[in-house]
């Protein structure tokens, strides 16, 4: 009870500070969370997601610019704290943070700017895309080969990983002038923020970790995401074929490379039938993304929505 107490007024604090602060950039985000901290609690029976959570929203909300610190170091101290003493289910702690800078992600103007112009840029210098896509492909590779190796414990490696892309990434970002982000601006797209859609993905890829158990699904998942949506990329762009007759952006190359090899990855994990459900949603979500959001969100939440509907029945 009394930690509770004390979790809650962590959480009140700062709150009451980016109200005072910032009102306009976080109401609406504070709105919508209100929900979703109503039924984690219920589940959980604890309040030490909560100022995990607020603090999750204030980093995202303040990526890119000097504000961004203070908030993501006592973010870290949290989930170091909830880890080394078991206080927060994993999944909790993954479903707490994913949400928050998905949320803010996705209600944030400047966000939604940002991701505007990065899809409008999406394919027009070639060279480019493939950087990308080769560099997530090599990602998808080592996260496959994590998972691999230390199983249900790499979620814990996964997280510190994600942490700190978004740490570096708002480091390159503010003080640029140096070899390595000279590296990472070769594989964004012009006039893009820095490490955007790796920020998307690794937000994504939490989402999936934090409802997904079953490591052959994770595997998967992580093959669709990070390899697939790759393929996708590549060969839709090399391979002249008729467009999607629901969108005219995406070809049946593209999505042909992305569906068959995911298939194949997930039959020889053990899914059988079920890769071909996983990866068909995994690849019509991706086909849907330029409608609806960016594919690294429409993909995870895709993956996670109809694991749950295949628990449930």
């Amino acid at each position: 009870m009394i930690k509770n107490i004390i979790y809650l007024i962590l959480f009140i604090i700062p709150l009451i500070y980016v109200l005072l602060k910032d009102r306009e950039l976080f109401q609406l985000k504070l709105i919508a969370s209100i929900p979703i901290l109503l039924i984690t609690f219920y589940f959980l029976r604890t309040l030490i997601f909560l100022p995990i959570y607020i603090f999750s929203l204030i980093t995202a909300t303040y990526l890119y610019t000097i504000f961004f610190y203070i908030p993501f170091f006592i973010d870290l101290g949290f989930i170091v704290y909830s880890l080394l003493f078991h206080i927060l289910p994993m999944k909790y702690l993954l479903f707490s943070i994913s949400i928050a800078i998905l949320l803010s992600m996705f209600l944030d103007k400047n966000m939604e700017s940002y991701a505007r112009t990065n899809n409008d840029k999406k394919g027009k210098n070639i060279k480019k895309e493939f950087y990308r896509d080769y560099f997530q492909i090599g990602t998808g590779v080592i996260t496959i080969l994590v998972f691999l190796y230390f199983g249900a414990n790499a979620k814990i490696i996964i997280l510190f990983s994600i942490l700190m892309i978004y740490l570096f990434g708002n480091m390159l970002y503010l003080h640029g002038q140096n070899k390595i982000a000279y590296l990472v601006y070769k594989m964004e797209r012009d006039d893009t923020k820095l490490g955007l859609g790796s920020m998307y993905l690794a937000s994504g890829f939490m989402l999936v970790l934090a409802f997904v158990n079953s490591l052959s699904l994770i595997l998967l998942s992580a093959f669709i995401l990070m390899i697939g949506d790759s393929l996708a990329t590549i060969f839709g762009m090399k391979i002249r074929s008729k467009k999607l007759f629901y969108n005219k952006k995406k070809s049946i190359a593209g999505f042909a490379f992305m569906l068959i090899p995911s298939i194949i990855f997930g039959v020889f994990f053990i899914l059988y039938y079920y890769s071909i459900i996983y990866s068909l949603i995994g690849t019509i979500s991706e086909s849907l993304s330029n409608r609806i959001a960016d594919d690294n969100i429409t993909i995870p939440v895709s993956i996670v929505l109809i694991h749950f509907i295949i628990t449930v029945l």
